[in-house]
């Protein structure tokens, strides 16, 4: 969409440009006159370049005053988008200062409390209970060796009550 209009807008500048190029030929093309600094151009091709000129620059002014009204169409646009974002986030701190607001959203943050809490505890309980399993299974190989060394003592006191016989 604006690149149709960008490019009529170019070619229409190229237009003008071809006239003024168009002028300023006419200019050094023609006869000067002799002993001055004056030039004889053809009035009829002089005055038919400045009508199409003239016939181009209110074209221009179209144009000009269609990008000033898109210009503001999209500010108006953008201002009402500002207005509407700005109403929501005004309501959205009402509901929070509202009394039931307050009370849900303190809800919400006690149940996320709870939540980690108890995530917490699993993972403490499962450390509590790994190392509880850590502690016993050192205590039963110490009870263990315990165990073999009172048998080792009581099979020594069997051999020496067998050969003190």
């Amino acid at each position: 969409m604006n690149d149709g209009r960008a490019g009529a807008q170019t070619a229409h500048v190229a237009d003008m440009m071809q006239l003024v190029d168009r002028l300023e030929e006419l200019v050094t093309s023609a006869m000067r006159v002799p002993l001055s600094n004056r030039i004889m151009v053809e009035e009829e091709e002089f005055l038919a370049v400045i009508d199409q000129l003239r016939l181009s620059v209110p074209q221009e002014i179209k144009q000009a005053r269609r990008v000033v009204q898109e210009r503001q169409q999209i500010i108006a646009s953008a201002q009402d988008e500002a207005s509407k974002i700005l109403a929501t986030a005004k309501d959205r701190a009402e509901y929070l200062m509202n009394e039931q607001g307050l009370i849900n959203e303190a809800k919400s943050r006690s149940e996320e409390i709870l939540r980690q809490a108890k995530d917490g505890s699993k993972r403490s309980m499962s450390q509590v209970d790994g190392y509880a399993l850590q502690v016993l299974s050192q205590l039963e190989e110490t009870l263990q060796k315990n165990l073999q060394q009172i048998q080792q003592a009581k099979n020594m006191a069997s051999h020496s009550e067998v050969s003190s016989r």
